[in-house]
């Protein structure tokens, strides 16, 4: 008997939280070809965030929006505009055309031809301030019946026009905020849809952390449940040694086949219970059972921590860190943007337009082209035009007035955002203080249910008990570790939602996107 003891001793002693990594301790069953992979918590972390579909689909989407941008961006592009152009015209003369015509004094004949190709390059871009500009270069290759007439040896004639326009509005979309409204919008989108991969990247690796804290649970659940078995086999096989010598009655060793039986199929459900929290934890990072078994074996030992937590500090962090807050800001600013672009569409439409060229005319396009650069042959125009619509500018009113209700909506959600957080981080914080008491009473119930047992194996050795007592003890002992161990990972899984409350789980980790964190 006291074999029994010393080995159930032996076994308590060793701790019901540490999992041995050789072979006969593995959760496999022998013989089955399994790949172990031992993972700490950071390792389990960092292969969630390379290999997780959830959080690279929302990283594609979160590039999709800054492509927006570059999109919007590129109203500064200048475009290059080439056209050429062919004119063929034959007609008879009227009398008054016949007498306009008469040139050189040559009488006209009674048709009129002219051919003339046009040729244009020319540069248009838009600039910050709204204006519209444009460099241009044309040609024109004209031949007529009246240069035919004027140039014996020469058939056409050659005009240069060197020219650059300007159109600045100096109301409605005029000025440097109105023009780049389109680029802010899309940069706060872009930020938004960058808060929306951290959250999404924030919920999975907590999910991811939650099923790693399950798994550990299950992992040491299996453990105690297969010293529950040892334990029993050991005194089943004991007992059948005293039944064999006369010193038992046949009676106790049915109660230890009852017991052994009972713990066999705990273990049995515990193996289960692996199994699922096995599976669970490899779909976060997309590793299917299809290609084959894998023992994940936790290496990492959970403990309590004697945290010192502080609301205000939390609450400060959570304004910093939380991408729902720095999104919800993001949405305010946005909507500024939309409303002062609003605000200039109430404008009329007043427009200084103004041209300048160089005119050139010769017998070739080189002549021409010198012409115009060498002779004073100018022109220029300047002038405003003014667009007002005569019901008011209904479309305008109606913007402005959307506008207004967007930007009071966004700051509705900013306040519900701010309200929202305090309240979470509340409960988050005294759900730790909770999870802390409740592990601290569980170990002592282990504590004494180890002393209970170990009373009870005495009173055994000394004939004042028998099996089913000892075994109801070892059974009362389990329940108490399973409850101890389940009050751990509770503990752990309150300090996960408090950090996913203050938005620094992605930082306390290592895994933080964020390259500049807004104030």
């Amino acid at each position: 008997m006291r074999i029994i003891q010393t080995c159930i001793l032996s076994l308590l002693l060793t701790g019901f939280l540490a999992f041995s990594s050789n072979a006969e301790e593995s959760v496999a069953d022998p013989g089955q070809p399994t790949r172990v992979l031992s993972l700490s918590l950071q390792d389990f972390i960092q292969l969630v965030r390379e290999k997780n579909e959830r959080i690279r689909s929302q990283h594609l989407e979160w590039a999709i929006s800054r492509q927006a941008v570059k999109k919007e961006w590129s109203i500064f592009e200048p475009d290059f505009i080439g056209s050429c152009e062919h004119q063929y015209n034959r007609q008879r003369n009227t009398t008054e055309e016949a007498a306009s015509r008469q040139l050189f004094g040559i009488v006209p004949t009674e048709i009129y031809k002219e051919r003339s190709n046009s040729y244009t390059a020319a540069v248009e871009g838009l600039v910050p301030t709204g204006g519209k500009v444009r460099l241009g270069y044309t040609l024109q290759d004209m031949s007529n019946t009246l240069i035919d007439a004027r140039y014996d040896d020469k058939e056409s004639e050659y005009r240069t026009l060197l020219a650059a326009t300007l159109t600045q509005p100096l109301l409605k979309n005029a000025g440097i905020k109105t023009t780049m409204a389109g680029i802010r919008v899309a940069e706060a989108d872009s930020e938004m849809a960058f808060q929306e991969y951290r959250r999404q990247m924030m919920r999975v690796i907590a999910d991811a952390i939650s099923a790693y804290c399950d798994l550990y649970l299950a992992q040491e659940k299996y453990k105690v449940r297969k010293d529950s078995v040892r334990i029993a086999e050991r005194i089943l096989e004991d007992n059948r040694e005293r039944v064999k010598t006369g010193k038992m009655a046949e009676t106790e060793v049915l109660e230890a086949e009852a017991g052994l039986a009972l713990r066999r199929s705990l273990e049995s459900a515990a193996k289960q219970d692996y199994i699922s929290a096995t599976n669970r934890a490899r779909s976060f990072f997309s590793s299917s059972a299809a290609e084959g078994e894998i023992n994940i074996e936790i290496t990492d030992r959970f403990e309590i921590d004697k945290l010192q937590l502080d609301f205000g500090e939390s609450l400060k962090k959570a304004f910093k860190l939380r991408p729902e807050y720095i999104s919800s800001r993001k949405k305010a600013e946005r909507e500024d943007v939309r409303l002062a672009f609003a605000r200039n569409q109430r404008w009329p439409q007043l427009d200084l337009k103004g041209s300048y060229g160089l005119n050139g005319l010769d017998l070739s396009a080189g002549s021409s082209w010198d012409d115009a650069l060498d002779t004073d042959f100018k022109s220029w125009s300047v002038g405003v035009e003014l667009r007002i619509p005569l019901g008011g500018g209904m479309k305008g009113r109606s913007e402005l007035q959307a506008a207004r209700h967007r930007k009071k909506q966004a700051l509705l959600e900013l306040k519900a955002v701010e309200v929202a957080l305090a309240d979470t981080i509340d409960t988050a914080v005294q759900n730790v203080y909770s999870a802390q008491e409740q592990a601290a009473h569980y170990r002592k119930v282990v504590d004494l249910n180890k002393r209970l047992l170990e009373v009870e194996l005495a009173r055994l050795d000394a004939g004042k008990s028998n099996s089913r007592l000892v075994l109801e003890k070892e059974a009362d002992l389990n329940k108490a570790k399973e409850a101890e161990l389940e009050a751990l990972v509770n503990y752990k899984k309150a300090v996960l939602g408090l950090e996913t409350a203050e938005g620094s789980l992605l930082l306390n980790h290592n895994i933080e996107v964020m390259e500049v964190v807004s104030p």
